[in-house]
């Protein structure tokens, strides 16, 4: 099996559980959180939650990183991002590009230079809705 077909069956198996799709909504939203916070918010147990966070950490989805007492986790941008990727590598059809579809990357250069543009233009956005709640703040 090729090598990106495994990974992405890996993240989709991750990724296919509810709970965890709602973990990573939560944490896209409101950034690091710790366990607790997490499963307050969700209502579910802090267990529960640790298991699912450890299935997304395990694929690179999620990390963390000891703060003292506390482990805020959060949404590894540059995994989501691969995973975004891969995902289009692996369930792009050979006409989706020719019939006006996405352009699917073909070269490491032309992944990362797609990366770049996707970043820069959520740069752009977050200036705007920057300038935005300044003129709120007013």
């Amino acid at each position: 099996m090729d090598p990106s077909h495994s990974h992405a069956t890996e993240l989709l198996r991750a990724l296919s559980v509810p709970s965890r799709m709602q973990i990573m909504t939560l944490l896209n939203a409101h950034g690091p959180l710790p366990v607790m916070r997490i499963a307050e918010m969700l209502e579910m147990t802090s267990p529960a939650v640790s298991q699912h966070l450890k299935v997304l950490r395990n694929v690179g989805l999620v990390r963390s990183e000891r703060q003292g007492y506390v482990v805020p986790y959060e949404v590894n941008a540059g995994a989501l991002s691969d995973c975004c990727g891969t995902l289009i590598r692996v369930f792009a059809c050979a006409d989706c590009a020719a019939a006006g579809g996405h352009d699917v990357p073909t070269t490491e250069t032309e992944t990362l230079l797609q990366r770049r543009d996707t970043l820069l233009q959520e740069i752009h956005q977050i200036e705007i809705e920057l300038e935005e709640l300044r003129g709120q703040e007013k």
